[in-house]
C-alpha cells in the first residue's frame, strides 16, 4: 500500500511538471504573437522550447522519482499540460500578452527619449564647435579687416 502512495504522489508532482510545461507554452505563444521578428526565426524558438521542455522533464523526473522513468510520468505530464491548457491557459496568456504589450510601448518610450535627447545633444555639439569656428577665424578677420581699413590713407580729393 506504502508504494502505491507513493507512486501517487510522484504522480501528482508530475502533473505540476506539466503545468509548468503549459506556462512556457503559453510563453512561447505570446512571444510568437508579439514580435514580429520572432515570427519569422519561429524555428529557432521552437528548437529552444522544445530543449527546454526537455530539461524541465528531466529535471522533474530527477526531482521526484531519481530517475525512475515510469509510464505514469509522461500520463501525468500530458495531464498537467491538459488541466492547465484547458483551464487557466487563456487567462495566462492574457496576462502575458499585457505585460509584453506594456514592455513593448515601456521600451519604445525610452528609445524615443533617448533619440531625443541624443538628437539635441547633437545639435548642442555641433553648434559649439561651429561658434568655436566662428570665434576662431571669422572673427579675427574682420577684426583685421576693420584694422586694415583704418590704416589706409584716406583719399584726398583733389580741386
Amino acid at each position: 500500500m506504502n508504494y502505491f502512495i507513493q507512486d501517487m504522489n510522484v504522480f501528482y508532482a508530475t502533473i505540476y511538471g506539466g503545468i509548468l510545461i503549459g506556462i512556457l507554452f503559453d510563453i512561447n505563444r505570446s512571444l510568437k504573437e508579439n514580435f514580429k521578428i520572432i515570427k519569422k526565426t519561429s524555428f529557432i524558438l521552437d528548437v529552444l522550447f522544445w530543449i527546454v521542455i526537455t530539461l524541465i522533464v528531466f529535471i522533474v523526473v530527477n526531482t521526484i522519482s531519481k530517475f525512475q522513468l515510469r509510464y505514469y510520468h509522461f500520463v501525468a505530464l500530458a495531464v498537467g499540460f491538459i488541466l492547465y491548457y484547458n483551464t487557466i491557459s487563456k487567462f495566462i496568456l492574457k496576462f502575458n500578452n499585457i505585460v509584453i504589450g506594456f514592455i513593448k510601448l515601456l521600451i519604445k518610450k525610452i528609445i524615443l527619449n533617448l533619440v531625443t535627447i541624443l538628437e539635441n545633444l547633437y545639435y548642442i555639439i555641433v553648434y559649439s564647435i561651429h561658434l568655436l569656428f566662428d570665434i576662431i577665424f571669422y572673427i579675427p578677420s574682420i577684426i583685421f579687416a576693420i584694422g586694415r581699413k583704418s590704416s589706409r590713407r584716406p583719399l584726398v580729393k583733389r580741386k
